[in-house]
């Protein structure tokens, strides 16, 4: 247990910084004669309203090739990227408009994916939610088939991604808790059929293209028994998985 102690001192270091980090917009300058809002995030929505060169917008999220914004009177409304990106900060410089689709701000994954847990082979389905761009609460359901027992886990935790806007590859710590239930598949009956359970993980994921993403994870378990016999498996998995 004393090797998960700085692990889960990171993370919560990790966690304080995100949720002072989330707060922030950014705020951009019409550098052009004008900028188009629409409706929503597509041409073939109308347009409700027009920012002038010298206004300022803010930047509240993105969706694919889209930012919603907000004008200096509070009307919100939708810009196509490269229109955005032609505008300033209010120093002068350009505006930080990735030229690639933010990936960053999606807030739903469903994934499926298979690994190992223990020398046995684990097959895995999960769900997340973004809290914000990089912090994530995930629900994870698995199952790990053994010759001698099954085991079903059923995780809740928290995940941070370090760089949420890398697109091929960006590193992440997560840790959570929750349950694992035993079915046995040869005699004798195990002394225990559930545990409750913690852990720990490490992983890197990347996207594929504007729907698809991909995740290598690693997790170290403590499984707390009745026994005074702890026990600390590892798990590893791959996954693919849609966002949106």
């Amino acid at each position: 247990m004393r090797r998960l102690l700085p692990l889960f001192l990171l993370v919560q270091s990790l966690l304080t910084v995100t949720v002072h980090a989330a707060s922030k917009t950014l705020e951009v300058v019409v550098a052009e004669p004008y900028i188009e809002m629409h409706s929503g995030p597509g041409r073939g929505f109308p347009v409700t309203y027009v920012v002038g060169r010298g206004d300022s917008v803010q930047v509240l999220f993105s969706r694919t090739d889209w930012f919603k914004v907000r004008a200096p009177r509070g009307q919100e409304g939708w810009v196509k990227r490269e229109e955005l990106a032609k505008t300033t900060l209010a120093s002068g410089e350009p505006a930080p408009i990735p030229p690639y689709p933010d990936f960053a701000t999606h807030k739903w994954e469903l994934g499926a994916g298979y690994g190992v847990f223990n020398h046995q082979n684990l097959v895995t389905g999960y769900v997340d939610y973004a809290l914000t761009d990089s912090l994530d609460a995930e629900l994870v359901l698995q199952e790990a088939l053994g010759t001698i027992d099954d085991r079903f886990i059923a995780t809740i935790g928290l995940r941070h991604t370090f760089v949420p806007e890398w697109k091929w590859a960006s590193p992440t710590v997560g840790l959570g808790t929750g349950k694992q239930w035993i079915q046995k598949s040869l005699p004798p009956e195990p002394l225990e059929k559930n545990n409750e359970l913690v852990y720990v993980s490490l992983g890197v994921r990347g996207f594929i293209n504007k729907k698809f993403m991909w995740r290598l994870d690693w997790r170290n378990y403590v499984i707390f028994t009745k026994q005074n016999d702890n026990k600390e498996p590892e798990e590893w998995k791959f996954a693919l998985a849609v966002f949106f």
